[in-house]
Order: C-alpha cells, then structure tokens, then sequence
C-alpha cells in the first residue's frame, strides 16, 4: 500500500513539474497598443501623447530546473504616431483667410526585450506570470513634417517641410538631435489562458533620454498566442 501511495505522490510530482514548464517554456507572437509620452525636462512644456503599434516574438523559457522563475527574450518592431492640426481665419475687408496648420510624427523603432519573472499557477490553463526586465531600443527613423496652407480669397498656397530628428541641421544643433539608442527599465504581468494565449499589461521608461531634454515613456496592453 505505502508502495502504491509513494507511486501517487511521484506521478503528481512528475505532472506538476510538466504543468509548470509549459507555463513557463513557450514561443509566442503578439500584438500591442502603446500610449506613450515624450516627456520634456523643460519648464511650462507639455509632455507629447504618441500612439503606438507593436509587432513582435517572444521566447520564454524556466530556469533553475522545475522552478516556476523564468527569462524571457525576443524582439519586436514599434511603429509610434501623432497628428495634430489648428485651424484659425477670419475676415479684412470682405476678404475671407484662413490657415491650417497640420503636424505628423512618425517614429519606427526595433526593439530587444529581456523579462526575468516567476510564473503563478491559478488553476487549469491559467498562469499569471509577472515580470521586471530591460528594453533596448535602436531607432531606425523618426521624423516630423508640418504642413501649412494659407487661403486668401480664391488663392491657395501650401508649404511642406519634414524635419529628420537624427539630423543636426535639422534639429537646429546637437542638444535637440535624438540619440539612435535608448535603455528601458520595464515591469508588467502576462496572463496565460489554457495555455495558448496571453494577455500582458506593463509599463516602461528609459534610464537614459532621447534627447538633451526629452525623456520617452510607454504603457504595453497586447494579446499573444502561444505556440
């Protein structure tokens, strides 16, 4: 009998073990929205609202043998935009005029994430599985063109100019030019469901700033499957 129950209790084990590695060993491909800021170390100016778009892979795997700790890496590519317009015009003379004024940004970044967490079993097919990490960032481009047309009567003219944000001549000299290279400190939580999707909630901000005076920002909310 005590065989037999020695038996039950290695089996169990043995299913434990299995249960926590497929939480915590796992490939997935995910999408995210990302709100986030350009915050300006400068009095009296406001932070930047950016919206974002992620695709990306991520690689989790247990370590320390059948311990639920595991690390996490990947990679992905982050697609950030604005667009602003103002509008103003009024009358002289009988003479309508007007002025818009429309401003885009556009910023295209690679990114190499690298989580370190412990998996929570919450039942059959639901893990939740927080994590703190680093984010390395390269940006491959990021520009800003304004856009301006002026009507005066029945005459229209439109100017156009696209400033680089890499560019020195473009930024008006170096303490405005971005840097190419960007380290995040990050922290958030996946939630696995019947072990083939997730979703994941996290927030992450650079150590070191984009700019002289610019500091960038941003919360993740995506979906995943897992495979």
């Amino acid at each position: 009998m005590k065989v037999k129950n020695l038996l039950a209790v290695a089996a169990l084990c043995l299913f434990s073990g299995s249960a926590a590695a497929q939480v915590t060993n796992y490939n997935g491909i995910y999408f995210q929205y990302n709100p986030s800021w350009l915050s300006y170390n400068v009095s009296g100016v406001k932070s930047d609202y950016l919206n974002g778009l992620t695709l990306g892979y991520t690689h989790s795997f247990g370590i320390a043998g059948d311990s639920p700790l595991f690390l996490e890496v990947g990679g992905n590519l982050q697609y950030a935009f604005k667009s602003k317009t103002e509008s103003a015009s009024h009358t002289v003379a009988g003479v309508k005029a007007s002025a818009d004024v429309t401003e885009r940004f556009n910023m295209l970044s690679l990114n190499v994430p690298i989580n370190f967490g412990y998996s929570i079993r919450l039942g059959d097919g639901l893990a939740l599985n927080p994590y703190v990490g680093l984010r390395m960032r390269l940006n491959l481009l990021a520009t800003e063109t304004a856009k301006a047309t002026v009507t005066i009567g029945n005459q229209t003219e439109t100017e156009k100019e696209t400033a680089n944000m890499f560019s020195k001549d473009d930024m008006g000299g170096s303490d405005n030019t971005w840097n190419r290279f960007q380290i995040a400190w990050r922290a958030g939580a996946k939630m696995i469901i019947s072990e083939a999707f997730f979703v994941e909630a996290g927030y992450e901000m650079d150590f070191n700033r984009i700019a002289d005076h610019t500091r960038f920002s941003s919360v993740n909310l995506g979906i995943g499957y897992v495979f």
